[in-house]
């Protein structure tokens, strides 16, 4: 199995930072690429306060739509309310692990009223902090059209918790030997390096740049190989931030 690449974009909300934003636009336009795209339907985190409330927001994620990108539902306020464990183990700190379910279902509903308000439809879930718990899967069940998770550790696409998981690996471009790997950015963060990486990855790898529509989704489990990998990068993850820890 060939190596395959999806972007994801992260954090997309009306007060994003809109001049690295339409830079990564040009860019992912320039090489037809059609990456996953995670709106906060309700922004109050004050770190996504970047610049003015852009009033054309919604437009500009309409036409994402409407030249297939995926957009997906980024939680609702982006605001972390709880220290709580998590089905996906990246972090301690979450806007939905531990929230009761009628709290969450009611963060869903009014996250999806919201893109039903302005015509966005979405399939995709992306969790901010990657962390949520089986609540949040029932509650995504119940409130809204949504069965596939943009997250989680693979080499390939699965099916758990009755959704459809693509995995979420890679925060930087790195060429892999086979399999699926999302690449996940921040726009808001990114400096001028990120962006000539980025391009000369693409420019490299055009031909392995994929999209959801191109995935083929289906009920296969997580392999006990992928199992194995997922608990060796846990591990690894671990092994990271104990050493980061030291040397701050």
């Amino acid at each position: 199995m060939l190596s395959k690449y999806i972007i994801r974009l992260d954090d997309a909300c009306p007060t994003m930072n809109r001049d690295n934003w339409k830079r990564i636009e040009l860019l992912l336009n320039k090489y037809k690429v059609m990456p996953i795209v995670a709106v906060v339907p309700n922004n109050k985190d004050e770190k996504l306060i970047v610049d003015d409330i852009n009033n054309n927001f919604w437009n500009d994620v309409k036409k994402w739509q409407n030249k297939n990108w995926e957009i997906a539902l980024h939680g609702f306020e982006h605001k972390y309310v709880t220290k709580h464990k998590s089905i996906v183990p990246i972090n301690d700190y979450s806007e939905f692990a531990g929230v009761s379910l009628e709290k969450q279902r009611e963060k869903i509903r009014e996250g999806m009223k919201i893109f039903q308000e302005h015509n966005i439809f979405c399939r995709v879930w992306i969790a901010p902090a990657h962390s949520f718990d089986k609540n949040t899967i029932k509650a995504l069940r119940e409130e809204a059209n949504i069965n596939i998770i943009s997250d989680g550790i693979a080499w390939s696409p699965y099916y758990e918790h009755d959704m459809y998981w693509i995995p979420q690996q890679l925060w930087k471009p790195r060429e892999m030997p086979f399999g699926t790997w999302t690449i996940c950015y921040h726009p808001d963060e990114m400096k001028d390096k990120d962006f000539e990486i980025l391009e000369d990855f693409l420019e490299k790898n055009s031909k392995k740049i994929t999209s959801i529509d191109e995935l083929t989704l289906n009920k296969k489990p997580k392999s006990l190989l992928e199992k194995s990998f997922e608990k060796i990068y846990w591990k690894l993850l671990e092994k990271k931030r104990q050493k980061d820890k030291k040397a701050s």
